[in-house]
């Protein structure tokens, strides 16, 4: 029987971000799809809403990269999980960056959309470390959309998520050079030099050869 595994994008993303990644034998792949946060919803009770889109008879390995660890990790409390893979994420309260209380307290998320998010194009790009025209193109079609229903609730989601239970046997694979997530406030099992925050992209080679081993 094969073994199943969900992969979970991050904010704003979608499956393509996993276009470059290859899996062992014995693993059949599927995209979890996020879905449309109710109004002011908590973190879990949406992370138990997602969760209902995994069909399996028994434990599943999920991957998820930068939010898409954070949800990883929330799912795990309410189904069986056979093992957590972060890419670009935290685990952890604490592995957040000071500047995110800054802007919790501040509450410089709740601008309106007008002055925060669709001038956001600057700021996302610098922080997503975009090395190609490919990706380039990539995040400026995922710029491109016009609702921040879902970005507001996910922004205010990572601000506010607090978490210091760590799955046993998690993997937790990490770029040097991550702005949103910086190295120095965490500790990843997997540490690449020279990598940012979309090397899910542009450093698939070694993710790849990280998975052989911890798969």
């Amino acid at each position: 029987m094969q073994k199943q595994m969900y992969l979970i994008s991050g904010l704003g993303a979608d499956e393509r971000i996993f276009n470059n990644l290859c899996f062992p034998p014995g693993y059949e792949v599927h995209y979890l799809q996020w879905i449309t946060p109710l109004p002011d919803e908590p973190i879990g009770q949406y992370a138990a809403r997602m969760a209902q889109g995994i069909r399996a008879d028994g434990p599943v390995t999920l991957l998820g990269v930068s939010f898409g660890g954070i949800m990883s990790l929330e799912i795990a409390r309410h189904i069986p999980i056979a093992k957590n893979i972060l890419v670009s994420s935290i685990k952890r309260t604490t592995e957040k960056p000071p500047y995110y209380n800054w802007v919790k307290r501040l509450g410089i998320h709740k601008l309106p959309d007008q002055l925060l998010y669709q001038r956001r194009n600057v700021i996302v790009k610098k922080f997503l470390d975009i090395e190609t025209e490919a990706e380039r193109a990539l995040v400026n079609e995922y710029l491109a959309k016009k609702d921040y229903t879902y970005t507001r609730w996910a922004v205010n989601a990572i601000l506010h998520w607090e978490n210091e239970q760590i799955p046993e046997g998690l993997v937790h694979i990490h770029g040097a050079n991550d702005h949103p997530f910086p190295a120095k406030y965490l500790t990843p099992t997997h540490l690449i030099p020279d990598a940012g925050h979309f090397m899910v992209l542009n450093r698939a080679t070694v993710i790849n050869q990280i998975l052989e081993t911890v798969l």
